[in-house]
């Protein structure tokens, strides 16, 4: 009986487990499987360090220094066009004379007589007796004294504008000047002038009358007035210093 016992001891211990057993079974059964997964994980081993090999080039390339003067190989070479072109021609406009222009003078009044005394002033907002009417008004221009028959003088180069007579003024020569100066010759005889004649300052208008009847309380003188744009003014304020 103990001859026996052992016996079968011996036997199990040389057998295989249980477990071990189990184990054979599922990798004989599974085997195609296991296979399939193996291959599977060593796929994606080698995808796995395919990507990383290839991000770390990708990596060395960005992070590389660029040198001063590199070029890329790929890049191409552009040159510019020629942008030279000839000169434009030069032109030379032609000489164009200009027609004179005309010498403006400062408005400044030479005396109308070579000889005469100041009767009457101007008096344009103040009033002053008037010995020939006999009542008070504004004097708006300068009487200068002379004998009768004494020349009067352009005062300033201009043209004459109007030319009037009559018995209580006399005849009247108006002339016309730059800047919009007028003098106004009153009480005058012997005029030869034509309307619209250009005159020069000097040249003679007429003869101081002694028949006009405006003023002739105060004796034979030139009745002077001088306006600027339409306005009455003082001549003597444009009168040469020692023609006042």
């Amino acid at each position: 009986m103990a001859k026996k016992t052992k016996q079968t001891k011996e036997k199990r211990s040389g057998a295989p487990s249980q477990a071990g057993v189990r184990v054979a079974q599922f990798f004989k059964k599974n085997i195609y499987v296991i296979l399939m997964i193996v291959c599977i994980l060593a796929i994606a081993t080698m995808i796995t360090v395919a990507v990383v090999v290839n991000n770390k080039d990708n990596g060395d390339q960005v992070l590389k220094p660029i040198q001063s003067g590199d070029k890329e190989p790929d890049d191409p070479v552009i040159t510019p066009p020629d942008t030279n072109e000839p000169d434009d021609p030069v032109i030379t406009p032609p000489d164009v004379e200009e027609p004179d222009k005309p010498i403006i003078k400062e408005f400044i009044l030479t005396a109308p007589l070579d000889s005469y005394t100041i009767g009457q002033e101007f008096f344009d907002t103040e009033l002053v007796f008037d010995p020939t009417h006999n009542y008070w008004a504004t004097h708006e221009g300068i009487d200068f004294t002379a004998e009768a028959g004494s020349d009067v003088k352009c005062m300033f180069d201009g043209q004459v504008k109007s030319i009037t007579t009559d018995s209580y003024n006399g005849t009247v020569v108006v002339i016309a000047h730059q800047d919009g100066f007028e003098t106004v010759y009153k009480l005058l005889d012997g005029v030869t002038l034509k309307e619209g004649a250009d005159i020069k300052q000097g040249e003679v208008i007429g003869k101081v009358s002694d028949s006009a009847l405006a003023e002739v309380a105060s004796g034979a003188h030139l009745h002077l007035e001088l306006k600027k744009d339409g306005k009455f003014v003082n001549p003597m304020e444009y009168m040469l210093q020692g023609d006042k």
